[in-house]
């Protein structure tokens, strides 16, 4: 939850390089919702996932990850407009999960290069 309010604390940089910022979560709508409002503070959309279907889509499922149930890898991934993936990180515990900084490096990077 740190991560989603530190990139909402970023919002702005992230509209400045009309970068779309989106969560995904495979939590319930309640939680889902919550986070949203609470963290996140509704600078940007949280998709809901209780299927999981986007985190298999992206290779993300950790199955029987925690106490059986299957669970998303921590991801983070900039995803171009043709929807092709440009810079991905998943992250092996919470302490390893990029920094929006990083993120907004890797997203002036991308934009640099396709000019």
């Amino acid at each position: 939850m740190n991560q989603l309010r530190e990139f909402a604390q970023h919002a702005a940089e992230f509209d400045k390089l009309d970068a779309k910022v989106v969560g995904v979560s495979v939590d319930d709508q309640e939680h889902s919702r919550l986070v949203w409002d609470k963290t996140a503070g509704r600078r940007f959309p949280i998709l809901m996932d209780p299927e999981r279907r986007v985190i298999r889509e992206y290779g993300l499922l950790h199955a029987k990850g925690y106490a059986g149930e299957d669970i998303a890898i921590r991801s983070t991934i900039v995803v171009d407009p043709q929807g092709r993936i440009q810079w991905e990180k998943a992250s092996k515990d919470v302490f390893e999960i990029p920094k929006s900084s990083e993120v907004l490096e890797q997203v002036r990077r991308i934009q640099a290069s396709a000019r």
